[in-house]
């Protein structure tokens, strides 16, 4: 039971995060620029965060430094690349598309690498979330500028990117607290941002260099106080969701565990965009969002 309450607080912290990016965007324009400071800022915050947490002492193992490696180069083109994509949606639909590809790449690992058990429900649940996934591509309303078009393509395209990219880092996560040799969760956080701290600040400079004044006024114009204190939101429920994430990795089967956190964000995504930000889903929309939710309690059985 305890594990299922981290649970439900990973998927509070995820769906807060999906929140404060969409806040983030209106605050800024959306830039390779203003997307790699949040990164440097939320990377540090989180590191800096957990260094706290973890008294200052960090434990260190070869196999968790290229596992925390491979996290910080996903995570780069993942937030990248899911900016650009709220900037051009409902914030409702990109939450469904990330989260279900957090769950279904995973799940897949799960039973094909771990060989955890494979029920009728879960194959149900596979089948029901890809319709979902389709009928959501064909039934979103393209009619009302000529230039959607264009942009319906180029959203789901980015939320193909991004259902692949987040279910990356699940199966990173799960494959890290499976080893023998993984280092505690803290640490491990602790690592990965700083790695992401790092590689992010690297590109930054690299981008700064060319065209350096213009670039430079750009990323000045993104350190005033209502988007530092966003940023710091999203680390801080970034960072979170995967220490809660990661906590119970090692304890509830990826079959289970992914599907349970996937379906919650979807539903709190989907009900903050109408609420916080006034998006006006269609019937349809929300029939896909409201079964691809239910699709997630049939992984549960």
């Amino acid at each position: 039971m305890f594990n299922y309450i981290i649970i439900s607080f990973a998927v509070l912290c995820f769906a807060a995060q999906f929140v404060f990016t969409k806040c983030y965007e209106g605050a800024v324009k959306q830039t390779l620029i203003t997307t790699l400071v949040m990164l440097v800022v939320t990377s540090f915050f989180g590191m800096t965060l957990y260094l706290f947490i973890g008294g200052f002492r960090i434990h260190f193992s070869p196999i968790s430094f290229i596992w925390a490696v491979l996290l910080a180069i996903v995570m780069i083109p993942y937030y990248t690349v899911g900016i650009k994509v709220i900037s051009l949606g409902s914030l409702a639909i990109y939450s469904m598309f990330m989260m279900l590809g957090g769950m279904l790449v995973p799940f897949f690992y799960g039973i094909i690498f771990l060989h955890e058990e494979i029920t009728v429900c879960k194959i149900l649940g596979t089948l029901f979330m890809s319709l979902f996934i389709v009928l959501q591509a064909v039934w979103t309303d393209d009619s009302d500028e000529k230039n959607r078009v264009r942009n319906k393509y180029m959203f789901f395209a980015l939320c193909l990117i991004i259902f692949i990219l987040n279910g990356s880092t699940g199966v990173i996560a799960k494959a890290h607290q499976m080893s023998s040799r993984a280092i505690d969760e803290i640490s491990f956080t602790i690592i990965a941002c700083g790695l992401n701290f790092i590689f992010s600040l690297v590109l930054l400079v690299i981008v700064l260099l060319k065209n350096i004044k213009e670039k430079i006024i750009e990323a000045k114009a993104v350190l005033r106080i209502r988007p530092i204190i966003i940023m710091a939101l999203i680390g801080m429920s970034a960072h979170t969701g995967n220490f809660l994430h990661l906590k119970v990795a090692s304890n509830v089967p990826a079959s289970v565990q992914f599907p349970l956190v996937s379906g919650g964000v979807i539903l709190i995504s989907a009900i903050a965009s109408a609420l916080i930000f006034k998006e006006k889903n269609s019937f349809k929309e929300w029939l896909s969002v409201i079964g691809a939710f239910l699709s997630t309690v049939l992984f549960a059985f």
